[in-house]
């Protein structure tokens, strides 16, 4: 997919096509207002400009009179149907990695939206950042992908999710259905939607182990081996917003320090070694990729002296950034002589 252009894949207005037959609609009026046929859109390799999808979500709402359309069929969407996100709830046993999957096969479907999952102490915020500037404000798109977000916490919290505790930001607010305002809804810019809710529901179970009716973090270490998976993820998560310590690694699981490192010393590690561990895989994985200098990864990691970075890295790798970095360089030059 073209990285030039904000380009997305037609199949993702599939659950639109079925909203508006449900609504007792035929789609073909949208689909000929918005150039488009449904034959593209049932082909899993069809690519239109980001304005396009925007167009038709739109004339779709209007066409059905109702704003709150698009969110509602997010809402209601069964999420099995995307691929991405079938393999999310396939892969994941937490929502923190359900969460990281879908935003790492994100950039498959769009190339005109970044998504993200971020972890900030008490709060998890997720969301997408757009490339490009929309020319028509996506107001339906930002609705569907609330509803879509809304589901996937639903299926991990059930009864439990608490609407005063979760903030949704959209374009236009408006383009939410009434139900929808017992969550804070709060008027964003046009560049990306997103979601903030407690991080501690990070570690609920989803997907396939959604069965289970407590927070993973609130079982007891022994009966709780997907804790471990849960807390990495939180870490690779956190890692390069300026690095983490053994204190503001508490607050990704809301536990203290002390039932952490017991948690932890359960199965077999400690919390000094889970961040040296995803503090050494950010770093190599930035060394080895050689976007950005390593003066940027030593602050990304919260290091103010690269020196102190480069002494550490060495610590853990048994070479300096710099020799690990041009090693990586002369790999890739190699000729393949299989």
């Amino acid at each position: 997919m073209s990285k030039s252009l904000p380009l997305v894949h037609l199949s993702l207005l599939r659950p639109i096509l079925s909203g508006l037959r449900d609504r007792g609609i035929d789609p073909q009026q949208v689909l000929d207002a918005a150039g488009l046929t449904e034959e593209a859109i049932r082909r899993d390799d069809t690519t239109v400009h980001v304005m396009v999808i925007h167009q038709f979500l739109e004339l779709a709402a209007d066409t059905v009179g109702d704003q709150g359309f698009c969110a509602s069929i997010g809402e209601g969407f069964d999420p099995d149907g995307w691929p991405m996100i079938a393999r999310a709830l396939e892969e994941a046993c937490s929502l923190a990695e359900f969460l990281s999957i879908y935003v790492t096969g994100a950039n498959s479907v769009a190339s005109s939206v970044v998504a993200y999952l971020n972890v900030r102490g008490a709060h998890a915020i997720f969301g997408e950042s757009r490339l490009f500037r929309p020319t028509i404000p996506p107001a339906q798109n930002d609705g569907f992908m609330i509803g879509l977000s809304l589901s996937i916490l639903r299926r991990a919290l059930g009864d439990r999710l608490e609407p005063s505790e979760v903030s949704l930001v959209v374009c236009d607010p408006t383009a939410l259905p009434q139900h929808m305002k017992e969550f804070q809804a709060l008027r964003g810019d046009n560049m990306g939607f997103r979601i903030q809710f407690p991080s501690e529901w990070l570690a609920y179970s989803v997907g396939k182990h959604a069965k289970m009716d407590v927070p993973l973090r609130a079982l007891p270490d022994r009966l709780n081996p997907d804790f471990l998976t849960g807390f990495r993820m939180l870490l690779a998560q956190s890692i390069s917003q300026g690095g983490v310590t053994a204190e503001s690694a508490t607050t990704l699981v809301s536990m203290s320090r002390s039932k952490l490192a017991r948690t932890l010393r359960a199965q077999g590690t400690t919390i000094t070694k889970e961040i040296d561990e995803a503090k050494r895989s950010f770093a190599v994985n930035a060394l080895a990729s050689n976007a950005t200098t390593i003066e940027e990864i030593a602050a990304q990691l919260g290091y103010t002296d690269p020196s102190n970075f480069a002494r550490w890295f060495k610590r853990m790798s048994g070479e300096a950034p710099s020799v690990f970095r041009r090693r990586c360089k002369e790999d890739i030059k190699q000729p393949d002589l299989a």
